[in-house]
């Protein structure tokens, strides 16, 4: 089954304010049963990758699912284990504002095969 990535996203502050201080990810299951998905947040400090979050759910058929994920760190990456290549994972970091900043856009056509 597809195993997928954002690949890491560097997340530095400027003047004490990062980019990103959340990421809203989007799913999008374009099969004709349910799907099962999981996905994994992780953060890195140095050379130390710590994952933070963890989710498995049930997406059903012709359904869209929205998450929105605690990103205010250095450096994040978020994995996608997915049981149909038919499901569409896009991602997009947002400001303290809710404004989108584009360093951190992945659309479906973006994310990584690990």
């Amino acid at each position: 089954m597809p195993l997928l990535t954002t690949g890491l996203f560097e997340n530095t502050a400027v003047l004490g304010v990062r980019p990103s201080s959340t990421l809203t990810v989007k799913i999008t299951n374009d099969d004709e049963t349910s799907v099962s998905i999981q996905i994994e947040g992780f953060f890195q400090s140095g050379i130390t990758k710590t994952m933070y979050v963890q989710e498995v759910f049930i997406l059903a058929a012709g359904a869209v699912a929205q998450r929105i994920y605690f990103a205010q760190f250095d450096a994040f990456e978020f994995q996608f284990d997915v049981s149909s290549p038919a499901v569409k994972i896009s991602a997009w970091g947002k400001d303290t504002a809710g404004n989108l900043t584009t360093a951190h856009r992945v659309v479906a056509e973006e994310v990584n095969p690990i």
